[in-house]
């Protein structure tokens, strides 16, 4: 293999950035890498699959067990470390790395560390994995600016880790995730954008972009996700009334009154 750049692409609108950046305005030669996981929706797993084609870009599809890693299902605070610690790891001993030439990279920005609890970082860091946007100092801000201006795409998805609508301390288990991916699915296919469904028992805490929330107000709409949620095993739906927010994973059981920041 003759790539010296292998970045693992998300979807996200920052490693879109990044690997748009390296094809675009270097000469370097990158090969995408996308970890194909329980965490994944099989709707972000077919975008990026045609992202990637039609930019006829150097690609692997790298299928990872997560669920198959006791200190990852467990769902602790720390699940985040040895959640990415097993995929790089694997990502590593996929392209066997270590004394070349190549060079592994990912793409958090700078704005990330200020959100709050972010122990994947760490295990980012302990395996050499370069994070270029986050080193040079490039915050969310900027990205959307140079994506402007390069005209970039904002990147192939916004589904993000399925895992962080699961409260901290509930272990995950394929229905759950499977459960808030089809809730969340069930309002992007109807045209809403930003969409989590942070699953808490019987109750389902949905969360849209804030100048969406009205159309709940419709009642076809509103009676026909009741009914889909109702399929799906929840009791209850209740609506944030903030908004998605970017932020930390929901810790611990539900209660009404609650405040908690929020995951991608």
């Amino acid at each position: 293999m003759k790539q010296k750049i292998v970045l693992a692409f998300s979807g996200g609108s920052d490693s879109t950035f990044l690997l748009e950046i390296i094809y675009r305005f270097t000469n370097r030669i990158c090969h995408a890498v996308f970890f194909q996981t329980p965490f994944v929706s099989p709707a972000t797993l077919q975008k990026v699959y045609r992202f990637l084609e039609e930019k006829e870009i150097n690609y692997t599809i790298l299928p990872i067990d997560l669920l198959g890693i006791p200190l990852v299902t467990a769902n602790g605070i720390d699940r985040c470390y040895h959640c990415k610690k097993a995929l790089f790891e694997s990502l590593l001993k996929y392209f066997d790395l270590p004394g070349t030439s190549q060079r592994c990279m990912e793409g958090t920005n700078l704005s990330e560390v200020l959100y709050g609890h972010r122990p994947g970082l760490k295990a980012l860091e302990e395996l050499g994995i370069e994070s270029p946007l986050r080193k040079a100092g490039i915050t969310e801000e900027d990205i959307k600016t140079l994506r402007r201006e390069h005209n970039i795409s904002p990147g192939v998805d916004d589904i993000g880790c399925l895992a962080t609508r699961i409260p901290t301390g509930t272990p995950l288990k394929p229905k759950l995730l499977k459960v808030v991916d089809a809730a969340e699915d069930f309002l992007r296919q109807r045209g809403f954008h930003h969409v989590r469904v942070r699953h808490h028992g019987e109750t389902a805490r949905i969360e849209v972009a804030p100048d969406e929330l009205n159309r709940f107000g419709n009642a076809k709409l509103r009676e026909s996700f009741l009914h889909h949620l109702e399929s799906l095993g929840f009791s209850s739906m209740l609506l944030d009334l903030k908004g998605y927010q970017k932020g930390v994973p929901p810790q611990g059981k539900f209660r009404h009154g609650q405040r908690s920041r929020k995951d991608r």
